[in-house]
């Protein structure tokens, strides 16, 4: 959550580059329901099937302490058309871009978009 708050303090920024930020989250819909009221600015997607978690390849099978899956942190730039532009996955989980990287990764991934 502390990663969302940063992101979500930088909104302006990211609306400066024509940019949304989607946040995808394995919990189930009324659990993202209150994520969003948290992170207004944010767009908080509800996974809890797993099926865009899956394409995009962050689902660690039965690798949480109670035998069930987890997602492993990931950015990914995706333009218009829906082309990846630019992927961070970082190999500790607890490992996280800042929102100045981020918005780095923006600005060289996606310049035409300013």
């Amino acid at each position: 959550m502390t990663e969302l708050g940063e992101l979500e303090r930088h909104h302006e920024e990211f609306a400066q580059r024509n940019t949304r930020v989607v946040v995808i989250s394995l919990e189930n819909a009324e659990e993202a329901k209150k994520t969003q009221a948290d992170f207004p600015h944010l767009v908080v997607v509800a996974d809890q099937g797993k099926g865009l978690s899956s394409v995009a390849d962050v689902i660690h099978p039965h690798s949480s302490p109670d035998g069930g899956d987890t997602a492993a942190p990931a950015t990914l730039l995706v333009d218009r058309q829906g082309t990846v532009r630019w992927e961070f996955r970082p190999s500790r989980y607890l490992t996280r871009l800042s929102p100045d990287e981020l918005l780095a990764a923006i600005d060289r991934s996606l310049p035409t978009y300013r």
